[in-house]
């Protein structure tokens, strides 16, 4: 079969891929940030007259309701009957008519777009307070299980990076014929298997843990079918499945594709289940909840496509620099020049998306030391530092001269290790870093959340819009827009009104968040301010065919 050939359906099958994984990413619709709780009613410590029919928890993003997630207790601690469920961003609590007087605990737990947990606590009281009141329910994530999720999200990077990046490495990087150098193909293929056999036991693992740990549930849960019910229809189950079946695919294919007699699916087909192994780990995630969807997503993508091929590529040379591969030092040092020549992109390409995917989800330098993400990220950047530092010094100081110098190839082949070995605790921290979130978690709302709404009754067309924005302060904030007409009736209009904020004063936007229509002439959306100033928050509303005044609120931000 003709190379060129080959490789035109090679390089087809990996954007077929790859776009179908980015493609059903982008079809669901995104959050804009890890769900923080922005609004209640009751609010967190009110004194009703009456018992409430409902209560109603209001987030920044859509949410879903953890199995027993949700829970109403007396002042005593009993636990009282209730009925919960997830509508868009809120949750609203169905509770008896007939409450006693006294004060009650409301204990939740949800989960956000990005897979999260978020849990907290708000007491209210009936006719008056009760004298003494039982503590709120302790978080019950267990220690164990969040450790356990952590160690298998590593395993997971690493084992998927690393058979992804060794497909890459012997089909397009290696300096050697088909069927050449039978022993370090032989190698090659035996790590590739035992990588793709632990990251595959480790996304079996992860399926039922990652439940666990979502909802704050003990090891007893195992034995519940409507556990497993849920587990097994989750978005990391999909995210398993896929890996499963690119990591398959990609090591069932590619000793075929290096052999010599090349057959004519085998190239493609290796390429293409490592490219659907590898994105298969943007299926969930941080970056699932940030926008716009488009760069977000697509710089994720790329960030780890771009971290398969240099960690695969660096157990590659590892595997060729050995003294037993069989190879010459003159086709060990054409490989390592042309990893080297791609690295120099990888490296380019792996600080920007990661640049990228750090100002999107944290928002702000202060995140980068006051929140565990922030902290996790810069241990992660400070070895990313000391492994181009490495790259360079192979690359300029010990390739040129290991033809001519046996010295200098003992020296590349330690040096190589050493980055290898970093490499892994890199990735080790990656699936420290994908387990935490990157906002910290608020039990209630901020004391402030009402007085700094800001409030807007502004005239649309021969009608009106009003909008509230909370609680009005750096980060997200939840806009909620009502549409009235002339007569002061909810306003239907002809398409879903469009959001714009920007920062004029200092060249900031126009960004785009979604609007979710929560009832007739009722909008949702959360809208990032990441930034003290003056936003201009614009609203576009086409009443009619020919007709779509824009509205623009200025909105105070206050760090």
């Amino acid at each position: 079969m003709d190379l060129s050939r080959a490789v035109r359906g090679a390089v087809a099958f990996v954007v077929a891929a790859v776009a179908g994984v980015v493609l059903m990413l982008a079809s669901a619709t995104p959050a804009t940030a890890h769900a923080v709780i922005v609004d209640t009613d009751p609010r967190d410590g009110t004194v009703l007259e009456e018992p409430p029919a409902r209560l109603t928890l209001t987030f920044n993003e859509p949410v879903q309701v953890v199995p027993d997630g949700i829970a109403l207790l007396d002042a005593a601690g009993s636990t009282i009957p209730i009925t919960a469920g997830a509508v868009d961003s809120r949750v609203e609590i169905a509770v008896p008519g007939d409450l006693d007087d006294g004060t009650y605990v409301v204990s939740w737990r949800v989960t956000s777009g990005d897979t999260h947990p978020v849990a907290g606590a708000l007491t209210f009281s009936v006719g008056a307070p009760s004298t003494s009141v039982a503590a709120a329910p302790a978080d019950p994530a267990s220690p164990a299980v969040t450790v356990l999720r952590q160690v298998a999200q590593a395993v997971v990077y690493a084992g998927t990076l690393g058979v992804g990046g060794l497909v890459a490495f012997e089909l397009l990087l290696l300096d050697a014929t088909p069927g050449a150098m039978p022993t370090l193909r032989r190698r090659l293929q035996r790590t590739r298997r035992l990588l793709a056999t632990c990251a595959g036991a480790a996304l079996l693992v992860s399926v039922p843990v990652t439940a666990l740990w979502q909802g704050g549930r003990g090891a007893s849960a195992l034995v519940d079918s409507s556990f497993w019910r849920a587990s097994l229809t989750s978005e990391s189950a999909l995210a398993a499945f896929l890996g499963l079946t690119g990591l398959a695919v990609a090591v069932l294919a590619c000793p075929r594709a290096g052999s010599a007699t090349r057959a004519r699916w085998p190239l493609p087909a290796a390429l293409g289940g490592a490219a659907l192994a590898v994105t298969s780990l943007s299926v969930v995630g941080h970056t699932r909840t940030f926008g716009p969807v488009w760069l977000v997503l697509g710089a994720d993508v790329l960030h780890v496509v771009v971290g398969a091929v240099w960690f695969g590529g660096i157990v590659g040379l590892c595997l060729l620099l050995s003294r037993s591969s069989g190879a010459s030092a003159q086709r060990a040092a054409r490989t390592v020049v042309r990893f080297s020549g791609v690295g120099a992109w990888l490296v380019l390409a792996l600080a920007l998306t990661g640049i990228l995917l750090a100002w999107r989800i944290l928002g702000s330098l202060d995140a980068l030391l006051t929140t565990g993400y922030g902290r996790t990220l810069l241990v992660k950047v400070g070895l990313a530092l000391v492994l181009v530092v490495i790259a360079a010094w192979n690359r300029y100081l010990l390739v040129p001269h290991i033809t001519s110098d046996p010295v200098g190839l003992g020296r590349l082949r330690r040096t190589v290790a050493t980055e290898a070995v970093l490499l892994v605790v890199l990735l080790g921290v990656t699936g420290v870093l994908v387990s935490q979130s990157p906002v910290p978690a608020s039990a209630t709302p901020p004391e402030s959340a009402a007085p700094r709404s800001q409030v807007f009754d502004e005239p649309l067309g021969t009608g009106s819009l009003q909008a509230r924005v909370t609680p009005g302060a750096l980060g997200i904030n939840s806009l909620e827009l009502t549409l009235l007409d002339a007569d002061g009736a909810p306003l239907e209009p002809v398409a879903l009104p469009e959001v714009r904020t920007t920062q004029a004063e200092l060249g900031i936007g126009p960004f785009t968040p979604t609007l979710t229509r929560t009832g007739p002439g009722t909008y949702l959306a959360s809208i990032d301010l990441p930034l003290a100033g003056t936003w201009d928050v614009a609203v576009s509303v086409r009443t009619s065919t020919y007709d779509n005044p824009v509205v623009s609120l200025p909105v105070e931000v206050v760090s």
